[in-house]
């Protein structure tokens, strides 16, 4: 059990404080509530496996006990050889030096752009989002539309409108736009992520269960962060090919994920693309 005080507001000059407690694990509720009355289940997703692997899934959903449960991973309808690169360029900045990792992704956003004419760009924070966005070229910020300033709804309508008319159009968004999203064709022929999606653990829960993992000897790390940044990056790279007929690229501005091992085990759980290594655009080693 995870368990905290917040702190709520003032009545009649009295602070108000809450006194919380939650489970850290849906499982067993969900063993007790479900999978012991139902006959049989099927569950599906594009992101039941993280890094290659169902484990986190059956450990969060609690199926992970019963060993009539079989997890099968089906073929893509995609040629994902065929239809997208996936870019790893050699950065300067490490994504913890905040300032100098905006300031160079500000600096490459403009000739990584010049070629398409729908573009997302991903961001894993709202200050750097508004960061990089103030310190593109005039012309550019110009074609850039940002989340935060419209609905959601609008936005992306907006995009398509420019594409349909001809014009570029850029998106730049945080986590939202990175799911449940469809931009086919020429709506999103480069997705840019800015950062790998690691969550900021602030939330108590998961705190406590961070230090549940690490208190049993194992490393919180390994186990929880990296496949849950495996499961938001392959919900974020499947906003590029949304049809049979789609083509394009992914970038990662993030130097960790071609030169760690647990960034290897993340690129190793996406997609088969072909993997693009170099500096700038135009001077890539492709990678089978």
């Amino acid at each position: 059990m995870a368990r905290w005080v917040e702190r709520g507001g003032r009545t009649g000059g009295t602070a108000e404080y809450h006194v919380c407690a939650a489970p850290i694990s849906g499982g067993e509720r969900l063993r007790a509530l479900l999978w012991e009355r139902a006959g049989a289940a099927v569950l599906t997703s594009a992101t039941l496996q993280a890094c290659g692997s169902f484990d986190l899934f059956l450990e969060e959903s609690g199926l992970d006990v019963y060993g009539s449960v079989r997890a099968l991973n089906l073929p893509s309808p995609f040629d994902h050889q065929a239809q997208a690169e996936l870019h790893l360029p050699r950065m300067r900045s490490h994504p913890r030096d905040a300032e100098a990792h905006t300031q160079e992704v500000a600096a490459r956003l403009p000739p990584l752009l010049a070629a398409q004419a729908g573009a997302l760009v991903l961001f894993a924070s709202a200050r750097q989002m508004h960061q990089v966005e103030q310190a593109l070229p005039s012309a550019l910020r110009g074609e850039v539309l940002m989340q935060g300033t419209v609905s959601k709804r609008e936005l992306l309508e907006r995009h398509r409108v420019r594409i349909d008319q001809g014009q570029r159009s850029v998106l730049f968004g945080l986590a939202s736009l990175s799911e449940g999203v469809d931009l086919p064709g020429a709506y999103c022929t480069h997705l840019i992520m800015a950062k790998l999606p690691f969550a900021v653990p602030d939330d108590p829960v998961e705190q406590a269960r961070r230090e549940w993992i690490e208190a049993q000897g194992r490393s919180a790390f390994m186990e929880r962060s990296v496949p849950e940044v495996g499961i938001r990056l392959a919900q974020a790279v499947g906003r590029l090919l949304r049809t049979c007929e789609d083509r394009g690229r992914i970038t990662v501005l993030d130097t960790r994920l071609g030169s760690t091992p647990w960034g290897r085990r993340l690129i190793a759980g996406l997609p088969p693309f072909r993997v693009v290594r170099g500096a700038e655009p135009g001077q890539e080693r492709r990678v089978a």
